[in-house]
C-alpha cells in the first residue's frame, strides 16, 4: 500500500460487500505468527498472486513439496482485483491499431504479430477460466457469452468495418491466420439500435464476453492453494511489507510488527502498488507503472430491464461505460478513462498518478446515476431502491508501454515482478500466472507467453523516453 498504516478508509465495492461468508477468508492469518522463511513469497492477494499460488501449488508444478507464503497489506481482494467491472473478456479489435502505434504516438510500439499475440493470449485467457471454473466446480458467477461493442458517433461507425478489416488482414499475415475470429460487425443503424436497445447507436461490434464475481473467483482460488496436499501454502492478511533487502541467495521482507519473513524466491504482485517498493529505483521500473484512480457502481435496473427483458450481453458503449448484467443483483458499470476527460468530468491530473480509494467523486456519480436512464431506450422510472445504489473507487495501474510487466526484475536475482494491467487484467492474469508459474519451475521464459512481457532494461528505458504521455 502508499503509506503504512494507511491515512484513510478505502470504499468498499459491490464485490466485496457480496462475499462475507464463513469461506470468504476475510482477515484469514491476520493474527498468526509469521514463519521465518519461504521457497516463495508472493506480496499481494489479488488475481495476480492468488492464481500464481494456485498454479505453484498444483501437483508437479513449482512448488511441489515446497512452502508458498502469501502476503497482502490488507485482504485478499482488498485491490483493483476486488473492485472492478467484472469483466474477464478480451480487448476489441479495435485496440489492435493502438498497440501497434508508436510509443511516441501514444501507442505500445508493438509489432503487428506482437499485438495479435496478445489478443489471442487474452482470447485464450477467457477460455481457461471457463474450463477451470468447471474442472474446479467454482462458484463464482461465471457467465460466458458476447459483448456488444457500441458506437454512437458517425466517425466511430465508419471506423469500425475498417478496423476489422485491418484486423483480419493483420491476423492473415501472422502465425494465427487459421483462428477463427468470433466477431460480428453490425453497420446498420436500425440493427444496432434494435440489439444494442440503445437509440443513439449507429453501429456495433458483437464479440466474446465473460464475466465474474471477481472477489468470490479470487478468494475460491486463494482455498485451492490453501488446501493444497502437494505444497505447504499459508496466507498472512494485514501484513504490509514496507522494504525488502538482499538476504544471501533471497530476500528478506520486511512487514512492521509482523516479523521479517525471508523468501527464496519472492514475487511481487503488488500492481499500482509497486512503485512503494522501489523508492531509489533508477532503472525506469518505478515510474513504468502509473496508479490510476478508477471508479464504478452498481445500477438496479427497474422492471423494464429486469428478468426476461434484462440485459443479456456485456457492454462498451463510446463517450459511455463498460457494464456487465449480474446475476442477482443488476448492472455494474463503470466510466472508461478517456470518457471521463472528453466529458470534462475529469482531468488527467484527477486520475494518473493517484492511489487514494477512499473518495468518489461527484461527477462520475451524477454521470452513473443518469446514464441507463438516459441510454438505455424504455429504461423509464426508477423506484426507490432502483438505480444507482451503490459506488466505489479502485486503484488500477497503467503501464508506459501499455503492456503489463512480468518476469524477473533486472539486477534483482530470485525477485520477480507481475503488474501494470493497464485496467485490463481480468481479460489476461490468470492465463499469464499460468505461464509465470512454469517459468518459476524451468528457470526459462514460457514460450507461449508473449514475450513482450518480459522486464528488461531496454523496454524501460525506451518507455522512459515517451512517459509524458500520461502527463
Amino acid at each position: 500500500m502508499p503509506f503504512w498504516p494507511q491515512p484513510y478508509e478505502s470504499t468498499t465495492s459491490h464485490w466485496q460487500q457480496t462475499n462475507r461468508g464463513p469461506t470468504s477468508l476475510w482477515n484469514h492469518g491476520h493474527d498468526a505468527p509469521l514463519p521465518k522463511e519461504a521457497d516463495y513469497v508472493i506480496v499481494g492477494a489479488g488475481v495476480t498472486g492468488v492464481s500464481l499460488a494456485y498454479h505453484l501449488t498444483r501437483p508437479g508444478a513449482a512448488g511441489e513439496g515446497k512452502s508458498v507464503v502469501i502476503l497482502d497489506a490488507k485482504d485478499v481482494g482488498s485491490g483493483a482485483s476486488g473492485r472492478n467491472g467484472g469483466h474477464v473478456s478480451p480487448r476489441s479489435f479495435m485496440y489492435l491499431s493502438e498497440l501497434w502505434a508508436p510509443l511516441e504516438h501514444g501507442g505500445g510500439g508493438l509489432s503487428m504479430e506482437q499485438a495479435v499475440q496478445a489478443w489471442f493470449f487474452e482470447l485464450d485467457n477467457l477460455n481457461y477460466i471457463e474450463r477451470l471454473v468447471k474442472a474446479e466446480g467454482l462458484d463464482v458467477d461465471f457467465w460466458r457469452g458476447e459483448r456488444y461493442e457500441v458506437f454512437t458517433s458517425p466517425e466511430k461507425a465508419a471506423h469500425t468495418r475498417r478496423a476489422y478489416e485491418e484486423f483480419k488482414a493483420a491476423i492473415a499475415k501472422t502465425q494465427y491466420a487459421d483462428r477463427h475470429l468470433p466477431w460480428t460487425v453490425v453497420d446498420d443503424p436500425a440493427k444496432a439500435k434494435e440489439l444494442s436497445r440503445n437509440d443513439r447507436a449507429l453501429a456495433l461490434n458483437i464479440g466474446p464476453a465473460g464475466s465474474w464475481h471477481p472477489h468470490r473467483g479470487v478468494t475460491a482460488l486463494l482455498r485451492l492453494a490453501l488446501a493444497s496436499k502437494s505444497s505447504e501454502c499459508s496466507f498472512f492478511s494485514w501484513c504490509p511489507v514496507q522494504s525488502f533487502t538482499r538476504d544471501g541467495e533471497g530476500w528478506a521482507l520486511d512487514c512492521g510488527p509482523r516479523s521479517v519473513i525471508c523468501g527464496r524466491e519472492v514475487i511481487l504482485a503488488t500492481n499500482a502498488y509497486t512503485r512503494h517498493l522501489f523508492p531509489d529505483d533508477t532503472s525506469g521500473l518505478k515510474d513504468h507503472i502509473v496508479p490510476t484512480f478508477a471508479q464504478a457502481g452498481r445500477v438496479v435496473p427497474p422492471a423494464s430491464y429486469a428478468g426476461a427483458c434484462a440485459l443479456d450481453h456485456t457492454y462498451a458503449v463510446e463517450l459511455g461505460p463498460y457494464l456487465i448484467q449480474t446475476p442477482h443483483s443488476g448492472l455494474v458499470l463503470g466510466p472508461y478513462i478517456d470518457v471521463l476527460e472528453k466529458r470534462g468530468i475529469h482531468t488527467r491530473d484527477q486520475v494518473f498518478y493517484q492511489d487514494d480509494d477512499s473518495k468518489v467523486t461527484e461527477g462520475v456519480r451524477q454521470w452513473l446515476q443518469s446514464y441507463c436512464k438516459d441510454d438505455f431506450t424504455g429504461w423509464g422510472d426508477e423506484a426507490q431502491g432502483e438505480g444507482l445504489v451503490h459506488h466505489w473507487s479502485g486503484i488500477l495501474a497503467m503501464s508506459l508501454d501499455a503492456q503489463p510487466l512480468v518476469g524477473p526484475v533486472p539486477d534483482h536475482p530470485g525477485l520477480w515482478l507481475a503488474a501494470g494491467y493497464n485496467g485490463h487484467g481480468m481479460a489476461m492474469i490468470v492465463n499469464m500466472t499460468r505461464s509465470f508459474a512454469r517459468h518459476l519451475q524451468t528457470g526459462q521464459w514460457d514460450s507461449y507467453m508473449p514475450a513482450h512481457y518480459a522486464i528488461t532494461p531496454e523496454r524501460l528505458a525506451r518507455a522512459q523516453k515517451h512517459a509524458d504521455k500520461l502527463k
